[in-house]
């Protein structure tokens, strides 16, 4: 039996996730984020982690909410924002099913690679369609993965040496099909430099 998610970040740890980037990498990555968010509007941090980029964004001004399917990065990033001072409210929960009201965000970001773990084209419709729902009119979301030259594979996945749970390989083509089978009305997939790499991108608004 593969691990799943949960069972990979629990086994190891918010540190051992915190230490794979440099504070610096961390910073290049927030600031091309903040280009795409509105000042005054609310943001969810899909896939939210120990709160990596929820946490400084709330400190930079920004009206955030997380959301994470592992429980003990939830409680890690509840207690750093509470140590800050930060009104953040963090959930435990999955991305295919999110538990917000509609049109209730100016932005969705879902950042790290965290789209590539689901491995089921259906699911990766759902979150796409969740994210979607809870977007208000005119609203952006962000998806940011690794870039794969072919598409449609599920890969054993191994990290710093640890196995990991599978990992779906995306390329502009396998997003476009997403795209176009969410019906997303407006939306581009491309690559771009994040953080100092080449990531794979997918931009979409409610509309």
């Amino acid at each position: 039996m593969k691990k799943t998610s949960i069972e990979f970040y629990t086994e190891l740890g918010i540190h051992w996730l915190s230490d794979r980037k440099s504070v610096e990498q961390t910073k290049k990555e927030l600031s091309y984020i903040m280009q795409f968010l509105k000042k005054n509007g609310k943001v969810l941090d899909l896939a939210c982690g120990y709160g990596r980029f929820a946490i400084p964004l709330a400190s930079a001004g920004f009206s955030v909410e997380g959301i994470d399917i592992t429980p003990i990065f939830i409680d890690g990033a509840k207690e750093e924002a509470k140590k800050m001072g930060l009104n953040i409210e963090f959930k435990v929960g999955n991305m295919t099913n999110l538990p917000y009201n509609d049109n209730s965000f100016d932005s969705v970001i879902c950042m790290w690679n965290a789209f590539s773990e689901i491995i089921q084209e259906q699911e990766q419709i759902d979150v796409i369609l969740e994210i979607h729902r809870v977007l208000k009119e005119d609203g952006l979301a962000i998806i940011e993965m690794r870039n794969h030259r072919s598409s449609g594979m599920v890969e054993e996945n191994v990290i710093d040496g640890y196995e990991a749970m599978p990992s779906f390989n995306h390329t502009r083509g396998s997003m476009n099909r997403l795209a176009k089978l969410s019906r997303l009305k407006n939306y581009k997939v491309f690559v771009d430099e994040f953080g100092g790499r080449k990531r794979l991108l997918m931009e979409f608004r409610k509309s």
